[in-house]
């Protein structure tokens, strides 16, 4: 298991790993006021493209997961359905960012003097967003094959081309700001995205894109209805934690960007467990195999608890002596610092989250994860709104989210070892099944 979540991890630690580089060379060059539009822009850019990309990665990791075994032939066929799917969206939306960017920055009511430079960080990331979901497919597409380590070169590659493109964007010779950021990311998107395609050639099976993607798509739509709703929800609690952190001010905002920055950076060391948990528990859960279903998922359960109290140090190590990398505000640092204790229970909670996540989502438990995610964001609100009213600051702001996960991680592990659910039923066959 080691041997894929590791290569995973890196994979998945490249995206926030470039977004602190992004933040660093913009709060060094640009200034705070860069800094604190990078977060609007982000929130824009990042959350659409998370929502389709969530969506996209769960059905093809699922998909191909399950035909693999069967040969490369089947494979293709799945992820075809897939990739014609992610481009078929992927070209709207590249439209969409590129004439609606500033209109609904409007709409979220981003401050006059950031709207412009969110903007344009938002349109120039989202003009490539059809490359962006067509190398998330890939991606997921490779990891389904249980090969870790060629999408791990491939990611390495790109982000190194980020770093490169940041520094002659941002730095030397020129200084463009949000919108160099923006390129640099966007440039690396489009080379990851060719690589990819060529690294799929080699397994023989290289996806193409077919007429008809929506008609076809019926596999895909089983997981779209329910993950749109659970990501919805999910981009509904960090969007408001953004407008939050906004109403109390610009450098709060700034700060708010680089804890997400430092945040997400810890928080994607969990996504390899829930991608290991959707790539080996499928087989298993079809073929109603209890003692294999229960190796994999205490394994994944016992390194997800290890790493999140690791990595909640660790995090919290990184806000107190590494954020003078970002920015050299003292105001905005002593904001960052003030909030670093709830970040740091928020990220240990969330990994512990993601191994339960990914397997409830490797045995398509929907209905139980949909009613879960609803219910505890609703919480979360109604704490957000409180917290408000109270200004209760950043610390506040970041006390809901650690509010939310630790709801819901005792919820779901209850249900699992009751038995119920597709999962709990393999698990546990002699405790019942799922009430209607």
């Amino acid at each position: 298991m080691l041997r894929f979540a590791l290569p995973a991890l890196g994979i998945y630690l490249a995206n926030p790993i470039m977004s602190n580089i992004d933040n660093s060379f913009v709060g060094h060059f640009g200034g705070t006021t860069a800094l604190a539009a990078l977060s609007p822009g982000g929130v824009l850019a990042d959350n659409l493209l998370y929502l389709f990309n969530s969506v996209l990665s769960a059905a093809t990791t699922g998909l191909v997961a399950r035909a693999w075994p069967k040969g490369a032939a089947n494979a293709r066929e799945e992820l075809i359905r897939t990739f014609s799917f992610a481009l078929a969206c992927g070209v709207p939306l590249s439209l969409f960012y590129w004439f609606c960017s500033n209109w609904v920055l409007g709409l979220m009511g981003v401050p006059q003097n950031l709207q412009a430079m969110a903007a344009s960080y938002a349109r120039i990331r989202g003009l490539v967003s059809w490359a962006s979901l067509g190398q998330g497919v890939c991606l997921s597409a490779i990891l389904a094959t249980r090969d870790a380590v060629t999408p791990l070169r491939v990611v390495v590659v790109a982000a190194l081309l980020n770093v490169l493109g940041d520094f002659l964007l941002c730095c030397w010779p020129l200084r463009t700001g949000v919108s160099g950021a923006a390129a640099a990311t966007a440039i690396s998107t489009m080379c990851g995205f060719a690589f990819m395609m060529r690294s799929l050639q080699r397994k023989q099976i290289l996806p193409t894109f077919r007429r008809g993607a929506l008609r076809d798509a019926g596999p895909v739509l089983e997981y779209a209805g329910p993950m749109l709703v659970i990501n919805m929800t999910r981009i509904a609690g960090f969007t408001a934690m953004a407008f939050a952190a906004a109403a109390t001010g610009t450098r709060a905002l700034a700060a708010y960007q680089v804890i997400l920055g430092i945040f997400v950076l810890f928080a994607f060391i969990g996504a390899p467990l829930s991608q290991t948990a959707q790539s080996m528990l499928p087989p298993l859960i079809e073929s109603s195999n209890t003692s294999g279903a229960r190796k994999v998922a205490k394994n994944v359960l016992t390194i997800g608890t290890i790493v999140s109290r690791l990595a909640s140090v660790l995090c919290y190590a990184a806000l107190m002596l590494g954020a003078g990398t970002f920015t050299a505000d003292p105001a905005v640092l002593a904001e960052i610092h003030g909030a670093a204790f709830m970040v740091c229970l928020a990220t240990g909670t969330l990994l512990i989250s993601s191994s339960v996540d990914g397997a409830l989502l490797a045995a398509k438990d929907f209905g139980f994860i949909v009613t879960q995610q609803v219910s505890v964001v609703t919480l979360q609100l109604l704490v957000l709104r409180t917290v408000l009213h109270l200004k209760l600051g950043l610390p506040g702001i970041w006390m809901t989210l650690a509010v939310r996960v630790l709801l819901f991680v005792p919820i779901a592990l209850t249900w699992l070892g009751m038995g119920y659910g597709p999962l709990g039923r393999v698990l546990f066959p002699k405790k019942g099944t799922r009430p209607a």
